[in-house]
């Protein structure tokens, strides 16, 4: 059985993630669909690893990286925060995504003292819809025309995820057995 786990971003996963993040299938999914300049990404890296509002990992399986998963906007008042992420490379085990999001969500709703998670969804990407929808997420409105892209407008759509809808959406997938790690 593949082993699954998240660890903390490094500086060493700097030019791995940034290739990812420059893919035009990623970018296209993102609110800034522009390729990213290698010292933007590394002063964003930097900002990020001094929020203690915010975690990014790396998601690995058969030891190797895989994708990456953000937290950010952790509200310690409200108990919410938002998150992104992305499978980074093309040959990925099958389940490879919703092990992913398995792992974060867990992360974040063991680990860090939040109640609920938000996510912000381009209208056209219906894939990441089904996809939030099978880990439990709720569509919680739509924003329409929400950001431009060239000539065209784009809803987004709010996600949204509590920790007690998680518990039963989390026993409906199964659990982590044989060989399946956490957070870490």
């Amino acid at each position: 059985m593949t082993d699954f786990l998240l660890r903390d971003m490094e500086v060493s996963d700097l030019k791995l993630v940034w290739k990812w993040r420059n893919r035009e299938e990623i970018r296209k999914n993102m609110y800034n669909d522009q390729p990213i300049p290698w010292l933007d990404h590394v002063d964003w890296f930097d900002r990020e690893k001094k929020n203690p509002l915010s975690y990014t990992k790396l998601f690995l399986g058969e030891g190797r990286p895989l994708g990456v998963v953000r937290f950010t906007d952790i509200d310690l008042e409200h108990h919410t925060c938002y998150w992104g992420f992305y499978i980074g490379e093309k040959d990925t085990p099958k389940g490879s995504g919703t092990m992913m999001g398995r792992l974060a969500l867990d992360f974040i709703f063991s680990e860090v003292d939040v109640r609920k998670v938000c996510a912000e969804v381009l209208g056209f990407n219906k894939i990441s819809v089904r996809f939030h929808e099978k880990l439990g997420f709720l569509e919680e409105g739509r924003l329409k025309e929400q950001i431009r892209r060239g000539d065209d407008f784009i809803d987004v759509i709010p996600m949204g995820l509590f920790y007690n809808r998680w518990k039963m959406i989390r026993k409906a997938l199964g659990g982590m057995d044989n060989g399946h790690q956490g957070a870490k």
